[in-house]
């Protein structure tokens, strides 16, 4: 399985990060995909020393645009039976992946990472991560935790019932809706609590509309 799973990386103006995380994730792992999504500094050309799979948006389109790209060109172009999405900014831990590889072996159909809500996570971050999952709970019947992590896996079959159409961060809410929706069996991983940069995210407006496409996401048929 290990072989067939492809590692997907959004990256938005990261070359602060992006060489620290590659050089980590290659020891695990050289099946990488990195999405330069529309970046003005050389996160892409950092990028292309670890891994010849480097796509790059033109323009920033957002991260679950980059998400996608990657997932897309991943089973399509590189006949991946499953995928390990990870952020760009150095707050996942390369070493939690064999973890990921077992779990995706032994059969699970999607693996999330969970968090540890405690004092090294920003209170704020706190405050929205519980209500994202309260949210999906009262709409669709079942709790997901820490939905805004991005370090998460999911099989090809899974792919085809949560492909998501957001464009931004929401994208990880949208996910969680249609795990729900679908009621895909998931299996979640202790991972570390991790923040470099804590204005990265979702805003307030971010999550007013958030709770909007989650209803229409509830009332899709």
């Amino acid at each position: 399985m290990k072989s067939s799973t492809w590692i997907v990386i959004p990256a938005y103006n990261e070359e602060k990060y992006i060489d620290c995380v590659l050089k980590k994730v290659a020891k695990f792992s050289k099946n990488i995909v990195v999405v330069d999504d529309g970046s003005a500094d050389n996160t892409a050309v950092i990028a292309q020393k670890y891994c010849s799979h480097v796509l790059v948006h033109k323009v920033n389109l957002g991260k679950g645009a980059a998400l996608k790209t990657g997932c897309e060109y991943a089973f399509q172009k590189l006949g991946a039976k499953a995928v390990i999405l990870m952020d760009s900014d150095d707050q996942h831990d390369p070493a939690k992946l064999p973890e990921f590889f077992q779990h995706l072996k032994d059969g699970s159909r999607v693996v999330l990472g969970e968090r540890a809500m405690n004092f090294q996570m920003p209170l704020i971050k706190i405050i929205g991560n519980r209500f994202s999952s309260i949210l999906v709970l009262v709409l669709f019947g079942v709790y997901i935790p820490d939905i805004p992590s991005g370090y998460k896996a999911f099989t090809k079959k899974a792919y085809q019932k949560i492909k998501w159409h957001s464009s931004g961060y929401e994208a990880e809410v949208e996910i969680a809706a249609r795990i729900a929706k679908n009621k895909l069996a998931f299996t979640t991983i202790t991972i570390p609590t991790i923040y470099h940069d804590t204005d990265k995210g979702m805003t307030l407006l971010d999550t007013f509309e958030m709770i909007i496409k989650v209803i229409s996401w509830r009332l899709e048929k």
